[in-house]
């Protein structure tokens, strides 16, 4: 007897997730003994009641990754930000404590709007932020490295890989650019299979989104810049907790634009579980900071997306399981305002 692709696609996923747990674990574990476990405690405590302020940001940055996102909802429809903001928080801890990141966080954002927004509404505005989104990771990480390069004294080999990192970010941009404005099947090649002919509606989605809204897309990567400008202040409270001298920002902004890398690159480890301390502790003797420092930022994060990944779990858990009808796009939801 052959094993059906459905249940070898599962057992995949099981090994891959044990799999990246396993490495994540044994890779914070190594972290930890790196830099010491008695001085991250040490910078723990001296954080304190600071962890308040650190959730409460994260929390502004949820706020407006929901806002974002509701922009990019069709004009008309009338979803309440409460509604889309416990979707957005279910689908982000979905995406965090499993190794399949957007595979499983997009497809629960939709399934818990599906009494607000039709499937294909909810996919077209949710492949809209991302895009938008993606774009101001690309702006953020570049504007990252320019700074590295321009505030810290680096051997000249780590500033030529830093350059070679941002041209090849630029050429990335473009190449996505590219593919996003045009597409890659030639009509020659005969009819599209159905996954791509999905793929297709929905970058036809996000161009006529572009196109009839070219406002709302600014407004979008506006909210996404200010995403990551909370996400910089949050690393700038932090060292100012755990350094003994006062952080610069330039400090920030490089600890943020490495977290960015991080969060897309490593996706597939449950909470990012090892990768941020040890890329963390890496960073901090280049920019002049003890390693355990850079290590317990890391360790004080990992706090945070678990506290509100409890929260996004208990949301999912209060979904009442009971199917109703999604509603019709025509009715109220949709409704032409008076």
């Amino acid at each position: 007897m052959t094993t059906d692709p459905p249940a070898r696609s599962g057992t995949r996923r099981y090994v891959l997730s044990a799999v990246a747990g396993a490495g994540g674990l044994a890779l914070f574990a190594y972290a930890i003994a790196q830099a010491g476990t008695g001085e991250i405690l040490a910078g723990i405590r001296r954080v304190g009641w600071g962890l308040a302020a650190i959730l409460a940001l994260g929390g502004v940055r949820f706020l407006l990754r929901t806002a974002s996102w509701r922009l990019c909802m069709p004009p008309r429809s009338r979803v309440p930000f409460r509604q889309a903001l416990q979707a957005f928080l279910a689908g982000d801890a979905i995406g965090n404590v499993t190794p399949l990141g957007l595979v499983a966080s997009e497809p629960t954002k939709v399934f818990l709007m599906r009494h607000q927004l039709v499937t294909g509404q909810s996919v077209a505005s949710l492949a809209v932020d991302n895009i938008v989104y993606g774009a101001s990771i690309l702006v953020t990480v570049l504007f990252g490295l320019f700074v590295l390069l321009a505030t810290e004294q680096m051997p000249f080999e780590w500033s030529e890989v830093a350059m070679t990192i941002i041209v090849l970010l630029v050429i990335a941009g473009g190449i996505a650019a590219r593919l996003l404005l045009r597409g890659t099947w030639d009509d020659d090649r005969g009819e599209r299979p159905k996954w791509r002919q999905k793929l297709a509606e929905v970058r036809q989605s996000v161009l006529a989104f572009s196109a009839g809204h070219p406002s709302r897309v600014w407004r979008v990567f506006a909210l996404h810049l200010a995403f990551h400008a909370v996400a910089a202040l949050e690393v700038f409270l932090t060292l100012g907790w755990l350094m003994q001298s006062p952080p610069t920002w330039a400090q920030a902004v490089i600890f943020s634009a490495l977290d960015r890398v991080t969060t897309v690159v490593f996706k597939f480890v449950p909470l990012r579980a090892g990768v941020d301390e040890a890329s963390s502790g890496a960073l901090a003797p280049l920019l002049g900071i003890v390693p355990a420092v850079g290590v317990t930022l890391a360790v004080v994060r990992k706090v945070r997306n678990l506290a509100w990944a409890l929260v996004g779990m208990l949301i999912i858990a209060a979904h009442p399981a009971r199917e109703v009808p999604p509603r019709d796009p025509r009715g109220s939801a949709f409704a032409p305002r008076p």
